[in-house]
Order: C-alpha cells, then structure tokens, then sequence
C-alpha cells in the first residue's frame, strides 16, 4: 500500500518529481502547469522492472488531480486501487479530477 503522507506533500511537488513504488506497481507525482487549468498534480504509474524514463509512455497510466492536498490524497487512493488490483498492462487515457 503506497502511503505518501508524512513522506512529501505540496511544497516538495512544487520542485521536483516525487518517484516510488509497491512491487512490480512503479509510479510518480509530478507538477503540470497549463495557461488554462493552472497547477494540476499528475500521477503516473505502470508495471515493471524499468524506470520511468525506460518504459514505453503507451505502458503508462496517467490521471490528473487538483494541486491541494486534497489532489495528493485523492492520488494516493487512485495509485492504491490500481496496487490492490494488480495493475494495468495496458495504458489508460488521460483522466482528470477537479
């Protein structure tokens, strides 16, 4: 179970990515900055031994979440379903929270 508080939150996300992983399950946070929806928080994950940088983008799995701590947790709960569930072999589409 990936449990991101006490960890790193907002602030950390503000400059840099924030990378982990629970098992075969490997995934980041990262900052997203549009001139039309502002600050969003992705989360990105997929199965493997690989990096981010080593796997296919199409192997990845992407949803976005408002930048609040609210964003973070609701992350958090989205990469948790997908660890008890086993994963994705497949990349999902871009999905987005407000």
């Amino acid at each position: 179970m990936i449990q991101l508080s006490g960890i790193m939150g907002i602030p950390l996300l503000k400059k840099s990515r924030y990378t982990g992983s629970d098992g075969p399950l490997k995934f980041f946070l990262e900052k997203r900055n549009s001139e039309e929806e502002g600050d969003r928080l992705a989360a990105v994950y997929w199965i493997g031994e690989t990096c981010s940088d080593a796997t296919p983008r199409e192997k990845m799995s992407e949803k976005l979440f408002p930048f609040t701590a609210e964003g973070l947790l609701e992350a958090q709960a989205w990469l948790n379903e997908h660890v008890e569930g086993g994963g994705s072999d497949r990349a999902e589409s871009i999905e987005e929270v407000d």
